[in-house]
């Protein structure tokens, strides 16, 4: 029995499937409403009457039959890169990270321009939904993340001809599952069918890539011939078995309706090994002043970014710098992917904004933890990436280092 029927099921779930059967079995007689599912007895043709078993409820032999049934056809299985014929309806999960929407944007393009007429559903998250809904690149988008998981259970649509999951948590895997149905194609970390296992993986090389444990070793490109990048938005387009160039990045953009300073900074990440200490922040953002350049400060709003977010106080210390413009939460996604646009660069850290900047044509720097560089810095012109080596940190890279990099780009100088 696959997990939509599962969740949505119940006593009338046992009377639906054994009408289905069409006669293999037959309640004996019409249960009283006092009567408990265990007291009732079956009668198989052909056969005697054998009593259920006193300590399974009817619904779990339904549930039984339902599977049997479902095994002699076809099942939940990994997609292979067979072709998909239009009306088909697939499913994208994703983490709602700001950059785990945009990482997912070369597939959706590949996806669209491969397999034209096919519906593309998107399954994301509140924190994201703003880009979600307005990307010309999915037919709808539903907050998976932020939703009470027993209500959107409550309102599975119809299990889908196939699905892609880039997401590992254990909500994923089963949503997943939920949204594949008995019989649908999966494509990323999914339940098996009965819940107990992870469905395999195929053995191929996009199936050994997806259970690679060194996407960011540097030798990834040598061992994986269907890659020419590192890049994660490559891996997950070739787990895919999409092929030819990848494109790049595809945000939806809004005017600011604002002024926008010069520089454009993101202080806050993920995680904690990410960020880059305020003392280096304040020192950058004096010496931008000091060369006349006005910084805005991008972020959430200050109570959400401490909800989701590493270094959101020190963060609302940097707001209260002389030559800082706090724009946090003033601008919808959207919006920023505008200011991005219209700024004369962008420093941050490798969190959501890093993505955004590699978005447009905006000269942006990216302050990265070593060898997490080759998986998440996107390969093109506009990014300088900035790490400590080998044995450092985040927190270790210079303002100097920052600014000297600053100073390479044309047109600007410290």
């Amino acid at each position: 029995m696959h997990w939509r029927a599962a969740l949505q099921g119940g006593t009338q779930l046992g009377a639906d499937v054994v009408q289905g059967m069409r006669g293999k079995i037959r309640p004996r007689r019409i249960p009283a409403k006092h009567d408990s599912p265990r007291r009732i007895q079956h009668q198989r043709p052909g056969a005697g009457a054998p009593r259920v078993d006193p300590e399974i409820p009817l619904v779990c032999h339904a549930k039984d039959l339902t599977r049997r049934r479902v095994t002699s056809r076809e099942q939940m299985r990994r997609y292979g890169g067979e072709p998909l014929q239009a009306g088909e309806r697939w499913a994208v999960v994703t983490n709602d990270a700001l950059g785990n929407f945009v990482i997912a944007t070369p597939l959706l393009q590949m996806f669209r321009a491969q397999h034209p007429g096919v519906r593309l559903d998107y399954y994301g998250g509140k924190r994201i939904q703003e880009l979600s809904t307005a990307s010309p690149l999915v037919d709808s988008s539903t907050p998976l993340l932020g939703m009470e998981p027993r209500e959107f259970a409550s309102a599975l649509p119809a299990p889908y001809d196939g699905v892609i999951n880039f997401e590992v948590s254990p909500w994923a895997k089963a949503v997943t599952a939920l949204l594949a149905g008995a019989e649908g194609r999966v494509v990323g970390p999914c339940l098996g069918e009965e819940g107990r296992d992870e469905l395999p993986f195929l053995d191929d090389e996009p199936g050994r890539l997806a259970q690679d444990k060194e996407w960011i070793h540097e030798d990834i490109c040598q061992r994986f011939s269907i890659l020419q990048t590192p890049h994660i938005s490559e891996i997950f387009a070739r787990m895919a078995y999409l092929s030819g160039p990848v494109p790049p990045y595809m945000l939806p953009s809004a005017d600011p309706g604002t002024d926008v300073p010069d520089v454009l900074i993101a202080t806050t990440a993920s995680l904690a090994s990410k960020i880059w200490p305020l003392e280096k922040w304040q020192a950058l953002a004096s010496a931008l002043g000091a060369a006349g350049f006005r910084v805005g400060l991008l972020g959430a709003k200050p109570k959400v970014q401490g909800q989701y977010w590493k270094g959101a106080s020190d963060e609302c210390t940097l707001a209260t710098h002389p030559n800082v413009q706090d724009l946090r939460g003033t601008l919808t996604m959207p919006q920023v992917v505008g200011a991005i646009q219209a700024a004369r660069a962008v420093i941050t850290l490798d969190n959501g904004i890093m993505h955004f900047a590699c978005a447009t044509s905006t000269p942006v720097i990216g302050l990265f933890r070593y060898g997490i560089h080759r998986l998440w810095a996107p390969p093109v012109p506009n990014l300088r990436v900035i790490h400590a080596g080998a044995e450092g940190n985040v927190a270790d890279i210079p303002a100097e280092a920052v600014i000297s990099e600053f100073r390479n780009f044309p047109g600007l100088s410290v």
